[in-house]
């Protein structure tokens, strides 16, 4: 799948995540708009393995005693699978090369990450192909099995298959239904109120 624009759909998440969810935000790459002075997805800027790795552990696993309730994962970008013997998954990031074995981020390394942490409500949205992968194991479990956790994961694509983006916007499948969420739920507060 070719994306047509990660950053413009990592951007709009945000944007809904603030304005909806009431999210404090962290944007990866993160610019300042020097128009408006605030944080937004950089365009051309490079995430490296990384960078990526290191929010992802501040994000699950944080330091300090005031750790949140809820914790949110979005990734929109590249996913790759690797099938030599064992089958992984990964998230692509700027400096991946698999002919030097620099795939980007484990998925299994993800999921290792996400029973480790202290963060009781975990939701992973993972917008690239064969993210589906995060799927494939046992812990995966929502209720997880008395631990005080709730999951809530949402792959883009199986892990075999590629992600696909819409003919009539500029997002993939995923993210263009995930945005489009606040107008249905709008809508059906609309029918249900007195």
């Amino acid at each position: 799948m070719r994306r047509r624009s990660a950053e413009g759909s990592s951007e709009a998440i945000a944007t809904l995540l603030q304005d909806y969810g009431e999210f404090n935000v962290k944007r990866l790459p993160g610019v300042k708009d020097k128009q408006n002075n605030t944080i937004r997805v950089g365009q051309k800027t490079q995430v490296t393995l990384t960078q990526l790795e290191e929010a992802i552990v501040q994000l699950f696993k944080p330091e300090g005693k005031n750790i949140p309730d809820t914790a949110l994962l979005y990734f929109s970008g590249h996913g790759l699978r690797k099938n030599k013997g064992i089958q992984e998954g990964f998230l692509a990031t700027s400096d991946v090369n698999p002919d030097l074995g620099n795939w980007g981020i484990r998925l299994k390394w993800l999921r290792e990450l996400l029973q480790e942490s202290p963060i009781k409500q975990q939701i992973i949205w993972l917008d690239c192909c064969y993210s589906g992968e995060l799927l494939n194991f046992a812990e995966a479990d929502p209720g997880d099995r008395g631990k005080g956790r709730d999951r809530c994961f949402i792959a883009a694509s199986r892990e075999f298959e590629v992600a696909y983006e819409t003919i009539s916007s500029n997002h993939s499948v995923l993210t263009d239904a995930l945005l489009q969420a606040p107008q249905h739920f709008k809508k059906w507060l609309t029918l249900v109120s007195p």
